[in-house]
């Protein structure tokens, strides 16, 4: 059947990598991905399976980028194949012979092409190819010729055979052939030689006898309509698979630019080349749950470690997950939520967030990290990216950087990628004084009254996350004073 190739060139397996999978959980997929059905569950299940896939080829990533550019500027053409396209695939056989599913099938092909045709044209390699495989395949001729051919085998006029006798006068070389044209019905019609027509309405008084003729060749027709249904039927469902995907980046894109936020298609580098460059990069989750969203400019170019600190309810964890959005959705060839992006790819994707104390009390909060950690890092290949956020807060600051320096430090060493958000000062500190040319540090921002203003800035770890401020705001007054008479004596 036809190619489809939306998603990546037809004929080319796509190099994928493993990512983690406390990805989803960490980085609150489940609500992008609500976003992007906007209410259809097989567009849900699509892009639940496809989105977490990452590729790890740029030339596929750009291929898929340019397609669903395409359908950005036409959302009316995606709409329409994808109607198409899920009406194909929900067709209903209601006989054994598959005639009139494999009619209406036909039609479904038609209205494809069609549809293709009243559309411009557009510049991607993927739907252009597509389109004119539509065109050359599936043209007038062909789709008349198959129509005719459909509404012979229901044999109006009677089935014509051919056959001979065998070895022991037993039937041998029984052949279908193709339909008799109308002709006056009789019991051996007009014809010379040895064949003769075979009236469905004529029954002998000890059965039909010409069954064992007919059966054979209406079981092999059978199985051909049968087979050529289920392959178009194929060919649809793969089809509204691939459009599932593009319909929802559309919409989650649609529900991204009705909020304000912008978007634009991140330059894809290879792997290795340990760049991160990005204007207004947002988390797309909250952009979907708010209207005002400070971005974060950011070029962290040549680096490998970046290092996030600073005050309480800055916006870390923010900049954390719209990193990790914005690594997941490049590489799966959607937009990011930036005003421009550029990435390289990494073989696989990690997160290493806080996680709720076991409630069982089977192990305590140290263990469970250091069990997930342990986890993480055997499944880890070079050219990786880990994901960070407070890390070993349940133990004091001077066993949390004697833990955390050796592991990070050998993470670094073999190639991996890591952006740590993180309270542990005394880490942070000593990491910051040994001058690492590929680290980065970031501080979120804190006005001199105590206000977050949500901006990551490059600047040296300070000593403290201004909790104070969170403890004023909430009681009313400063720790170490009293509300009554001032400062406590």
């Amino acid at each position: 059947m036809i190619p489809i190739g939306l998603l990546h060139p037809p004929g080319q397996r796509a190099q994928v990598a493993r990512n983690g999978e406390a990805v989803a959980e960490d980085l609150g997929l489940a609500d992008l991905y609500t976003a992007m059905a906007a209410g259809d569950e097989f567009v849900a299940d699509v892009v639940k399976a496809i989105v977490p896939v990452s590729l790890t080829d740029p030339d596929v990533i750009r291929y898929r980028q340019d397609v669903l550019a395409d359908f950005c500027a036409d959302q009316a053409l995606l709409r329409e194949l994808y109607a198409i396209a899920r009406e194909a695939a929900s067709v209903r056989r209601w006989t054994a012979m598959a005639l009139q599913s494999l009619e209406e099938l036909v039609g479904h092909l038609r209205r494809l092409r069609q549809t293709c045709e009243k559309h411009a044209a557009g510049s991607s390699a993927g739907l252009t190819r597509f389109r004119e495989v539509l065109a050359a395949q599936l043209d007038d001729e062909y789709l008349s010729g198959l129509e005719k051919h459909l509404a012979a085998l229901y044999f109006e006029h009677g089935m014509l055979f051919s056959a001979a006798l065998g070895t022991g006068n037993k039937l041998d070389r029984v052949t279908l052939h193709e339909p008799p044209a109308a002709t006056r019905r009789s019991l051996f019609g007009g014809r010379s030689g040895s064949s003769f027509v075979a009236l469905e309405n004529f029954e002998f008084h000890d059965g039909d006898p010409l069954r064992i003729v007919t059966a054979p060749a209406l079981a092999i027709v059978k199985e051909v309509v049968g087979r050529v249904a289920d392959n178009v039927q194929g060919f649809f469902r793969e089809l509204r698979t691939e459009l599932a995907f593009y319909l929802g980046c559309v919409n989650l894109r649609e529900r991204l630019s009705r909020a304000g936020t912008p978007t634009c298609f991140p330059i894809p580098a290879h792997p290795g080349e340990n760049v991160l460059s990005a204007r207004d990069l947002r988390d797309p989750l909250l952009s979907l749950a708010r209207s005002e969203v400070v971005g974060t400019d950011i070029d962290a170019t040549a680096t490998t470690f970046t290092v996030v600190t600073g005050a309480n309810s800055g916006g870390k964890s923010t900049f954390l997950r719209s990193v990790g959005c914005a690594q997941l959705m490049m590489q799966a060839g959607l937009f990011v939520t930036a005003r421009a992006c550029t990435a390289d790819i990494r073989h696989g994707l990690f997160t290493h967030f806080v996680r709720a104390e076991d409630p069982a009390m089977q192990h305590g909060r140290l263990d469970e990290e250091l069990a997930r950690l342990r986890e993480i890092t055997d499944q880890l290949a070079p050219h990786a990216m880990v994901l960070c956020n407070e890390p070993f807060a349940s133990t004091n600051d001077r066993d949390a950087a004697a833990i955390t320096d050796p592991i990070l430090s050998a993470l670094l060493d073999s190639g991996v990628k890591v952006v740590l958000v993180t309270h542990l000062h005394d880490f942070a500190r000593q990491r910051f004084a040994q001058r690492h040319p590929t680290d980065l540090f970031l501080r979120a921002e804190r006005a001199p009254d105590g206000r977050r203003t949500y901006r990551l800035t490059p600047g040296a770890p300070e000593p403290t996350s201004h909790g104070t401020d969170i403890f004023a705001q909430i009681f009313g007054y400063a720790p170490g004073t009293n509300p009554r008479h001032g400062p406590d004596r």
